[in-house]
């Protein structure tokens, strides 16, 4: 990256440059004219002198002279408002383009990050400076050059003007302030909108640099690059075209309040000439008026602040970039123009002297040499800082040896292409990043290394998606495209990656949580007929089978002609899932439809009274409960930062009773019932009458709202969407008062699929299970079994290993590595392992102490004749 702040915006802007700097140019004589009118206005058509017989033709009169120039003026003052309105505009786009490359070159340069640079620099630091800190950058570079030539250059046409001829200013005018006071803020409230969403927008991408920045080893494992990129592209797009949007807006009202402003000599000069000449107003008032209207004082601030604003931004741009080029990033070729395939590794894996060093510290591997057979499976053993690990990384080529050679066949590690080490080199390790998104797109991540199929698009989305790649294009971003068909199952020799992905999860012992994970999903707004099918007679056996004593008091199924005891009030009432938000059961009491119903049928003021009674107990249970003691989170109805609203409810109702409460007090205590659950809280409200006028309100509640689409409602006979693969068969709530009521539950759901054949239909529907922010739902044992697929995914002709069943439990970890090892026979395989005893099934066993390759041979013959195998061993 260019370290000049003027010459990196000269390198990809001085066409826009040169553009504004020649409608800058042409404003000035539009400026000087719009100057001279005043004067010819008030010498000529107003005072009589020089006035033209005809202009085009047409007779003219003084007074017809002076609408004439009037008119001119007019016209001049909307053009030039105009040409400023088009020159902020533009030079919004240029520094927002400009904003939006330099935040995708720094994206591309933490992509080739030395790994070692991310122990010295946290998330925290490079995401605020990728996006926060460019921002002041982009602002500046759209008038870097235009804004100082245009101020300077209507600062001289002023002097000039004022040197050449005898000076006169128009006065300010305060006629149309009170529209401008009323317009403007109106106008100004919809930027504020599209502001609030562009740092929401910010903040997702904030987000998502920190995701992939936790994922580097993946991403440069697995040659994600181009992915990651194009991701980063339509985000920094969608911030782009907010914020164009805002520049369109803002300069827009800019424009129309100075044009508001300056149409004020118009009535000066037409009415107010008008006045002069019928003597109803002396010229030299009119002309003392005039005079006070223009001055030269705004230029100069601008030039002043202009040249502040430089300094400030030259200061962090030059910081940023010193902050994005780090020693030992991975060079640029080896990540562009990627072959279109990428060659296989075959031959040996070779090591000579090869020695590796991170500044300030000893070798980590130091002089080792060997060559590895291809097809061999090798443990790496060793114990604490040995060098297995570091050895693993640099087989891998995730780090560069700071000495020696290493190459896998005639392919030198050194100067390889990521596409080829990414995709035909795996890697696993241990604590592994999981992506967020779907389990299905973490285990295909290692095969989206380019987008292989362009996106079938037609009409306004092919349209948008042409708008697209242009800015693209301008902006210097990746127009790979996100629609795109990305995963490059023929290159990985996969013919059908789904099914290829569950005999990989099934291989290593994850195929009952893939079920586990289908039967928590949701299922497709339109399922197949043939699943709904199945889920229906699901459904129907486990009613058969919960009427059983042994499950009976397990299971509350669902009813609508019964109060569930196992449910909110609020979810009592809807009985359903709300599709409109106002209709959550936690938000009925905001809605006054809902209320307008619980009015009707009597029960609103009975709830109201409730809410006093559960306020009242919720505040003595709680007053003295410091705010972030969990018993809040676990048994309270009100938030610690809401107590004291209620207790001050609670004396107002003690003075004045429930007569004087305003509607939003009125709201606060009706909100209160309905968050109990009978079964949970134990309490007496409902008792047996109110649930019976409730479930009596719920049917009122349906026929109201039944045809509005605001509630998927339950119903028996029918399959709900909105509800997951379990609850559809459940279609029930475990009791809470049972104790391992839920897991007892989930293991007849789980039976009854099975015994319906729903197994491969909810294994595979288990592939779209949402893993949550970073792999967040997933426990450990799960994001490392994921992490080893995704290696297993790429059907690599090397996999390397760093501990990724580490913290596993024995027996788990024994059947992991050997059910690899037979899905890996004939390729090359390297597996650090923190167990000696792990390594017996392998060919060969390397043992590093210190850095060094201290022995090597077979397990048997290590493990009898060695020296420290047998003390790993014991």
């Amino acid at each position: 990256m260019e370290r000049s702040l003027f010459r990196y915006i000269l390198k990809h802007t001085w066409r826009n440059q040169v553009l504004l700097l020649f409608v800058t140019a042409l404003s000035f004589p539009l400026i000087y004219i719009n100057l001279e009118l005043p004067k010819r206005i008030v010498n000529g058509a107003i005072g009589g002198r020089n006035v033209p017989e005809e202009i085009l033709g047409f007779e003219i009169t003084q007074v017809s002279y002076l609408m004439v120039l009037s008119g001119a003026l007019l016209t001049l003052i909307a053009l030039n408002g105009g040409i400023k309105y088009w020159l902020n505009v533009y030079r919004g786009i240029v520094g927002e383009r400009m904003v939006r490359r330099l935040r995708f070159e720094l994206n591309r340069a933490v992509l080739r990050f030395p790994l070692q640079h991310f122990k010295k620099t946290s998330a925290g630091e490079i995401i605020p400076m990728v996006t926060a800190e460019t921002d002041p950058i982009g602002s500046f570079i759209g008038e870097s050059i235009s804004l100082p030539a245009f101020q300077g250059g209507l600062l001289l046409t002023y002097l000039t003007f004022i040197f050449v001829q005898d000076p006169w200013l128009g006065a300010a005018a305060v006629a149309l302030y009170p529209p401008q006071i009323w317009l403007i803020p109106r106008l100004q409230r919809r930027i504020n909108q599209l502001a609030k969403r562009r740092i929401q927008t910010t903040r997702e991408l904030s987000d998502r640099i920190g995701d992939v920045i936790g994922g580097a080893t993946d991403v440069r494992a697995n040659d994600t690059q181009r992915y990651e990129l194009a991701d980063a592209s339509n985000r920094l797009g969608t911030i782009y075209a907010i914020r164009v949007d805002i520049f369109k807006r803002k300069f827009f009202v800019k424009f129309l309040n100075n044009f508001l402003a300056q149409i004020t000599p118009f009535f000066f000069y037409a009415i107010g000439g008008y006045f002069v000449i019928q003597g109803e107003l002396s010229l030299g008032a009119l002309v003392a008026v005039l005079a006070a209207y223009k001055d030269i004082i705004d230029p100069w601030k601008e030039l002043l602040q202009w040249y502040a604003t430089k300094e400030d931004v030259r200061i962090k741009y030059e910081q940023i970039v010193s902050q994005f080029e780090p020693p030992g990033m991975l060079p640029a070729e080896l990540t562009e123009q990627a072959p279109e395939s990428p060659p296989r590794l075959v031959g040996p894996i070779s090591a000579s002297g090869l020695l590796y060093a991170e500044e300030g510290g000893g070798a980590q591997v130091d002089r080792v040499s060997f060559e590895l057979r291809q097809g061999q499976a090798v443990a790496l053993l060793g114990l604490g800082d040995s060098g297995k690990d570091v050895l693993a990384l640099l087989v891998s080529r995730l780090v560069f040896p700071t000495g020696g050679k290493l190459s896998i066949g005639e392919v030198s590690l050194a100067n390889a292409h990521t596409a080829i080490t990414g995709s035909r080199i795996a890697f696993a390790s241990r604590n592994a990043h999981i992506f967020s998104g779907t389990l299905l797109h973490n285990l295909l991540y290692g095969l989206k290394h380019r987008p292989v199929a362009p996106p079938a698009l037609e009409g306004d989305a092919a349209r948008a998606e042409g708008h697209r790649v242009r800015d693209a294009i301008a902006a210097g971003n990746s127009t790979d495209s996100l629609q795109a068909n990305w995963i490059d199952a023929s290159g990985a020799g996969i013919e059908d990656p789904q099914a290829y992905a569950l005999s990989v999860l099934r291989l290593i012992g994850a195929d009952s949580e893939l079920l586990a994970f289908g039967l928590a999903s949701r299922a497709e707004p339109k399922p197949d007929p043939a699943f709904v099918e199945l889920v229906l007679e699901a459904r129907a056996r486990v009613r058969d089978k919960v009427h059983a004593p042994d499950l009976a008091p397990l299971v509350e199924l669902f009813d609508r002609e019964r109060y569930h005891i196992n449910s909110s009030v609020g979810e009592n009432l809807v009985f359903g899932t709300a599709l409109d938000p106002a209709f959550q059961p936690l938000r009925l009491a905001e809605n006054d439809e809902v209320r307008k119903l619980l009015l009707d049928t009597g029960l609103l003021k009975d709830l109201e009274a409730a809410g006093v009674e559960i306020a009242r107990l919720m505040v003595e249970l709680f007053a003295d409960e410091p705010a972030d003691s969990e018993l809040f989170a676990e048994y309270s109805f009100i938030s610690p930062e809401d107590l004291e609203d209620f207790r001050a409810l609670l004396r107002k109702i003690d003075d004045k009773g429930q007569a004087g409460l305003t509607g939003r007090e009125s709201r606060m205590l009706l909100a209160m019932p309905f968050k109990i659950i009978v079964g949970r809280h134990r309490v007496s409200f409902p008792d047996e009458e109110m649930r019976h006028r409730l479930v009596a309100a719920r049917l009122e509640f349906q026929r109201r709202f039944g045809d509005r689409n605001v509630v998927e409602f339950v119903d028996p006979q029918r399959f709900n969407p909105t509800l997951t693969n379990q609850d559809n068969i459940l279609f029930g709530r475990p009791v809470f008062e049972q104790a391992r009521a839920e897991a007892r539950v989930s293991e007849l759901v789980r039976e009854v699929a099975l015994e319906v054949g729903l197994e491969t239909a909810l294994i595979r529907r288990g592939l779209d299970f949402d893993v949550g922010a970073s792999g967040a739902r997933l426990n450990y044992l799960q994001k490392q079994r994921t992490a080893i697929a995704r290696a297993l995914m790429k059907n690599a002709d090397v996999l390397v290993f760093d501990e990724p069943t580490s913290g596993l439990d024995p027996a788990t970890e024994r059947a992991i590595v050997n059910g690899v090892l037979e899905w890996t026979r004939g390729k090359t395989v390297l597996w650090a392992l923190g167990r000696a005893e792990l390594a017996q099934p392998f060919d060969r066993v390397l043992v590093f102490d210190r850095g060094k390759l201290a022995e090597d041979g077979t397990y048997d013959a290590l493990a009898s004749g060695g020296t420290l195998l047998p003390n790993m061993l014991k």
